[in-house]
């Protein structure tokens, strides 16, 4: 009975930290997606001169 415990115990440790470290992922994720599919800033058409070149 006491070896069923711990075996039970185990499993519910392990289920629990499954879910956390799974939310965690999937927040993560989602907070990605979301930032790549935000617009890129407007970048200058021309590149700035090179220094000693002016």
């Amino acid at each position: 009975m006491k070896v069923a415990l711990i075996v039970l115990w185990t499993l519910a440790a392990g289920v629990g930290l499954f879910l956390m470290v799974r939310s965690r992922i999937v927040t993560t994720t989602a907070a990605l997606t979301r930032d790549a599919a935000q617009d890129p800033p407007d970048r200058p058409r021309d590149p700035p001169d090179p220094p000693g070149t002016a």
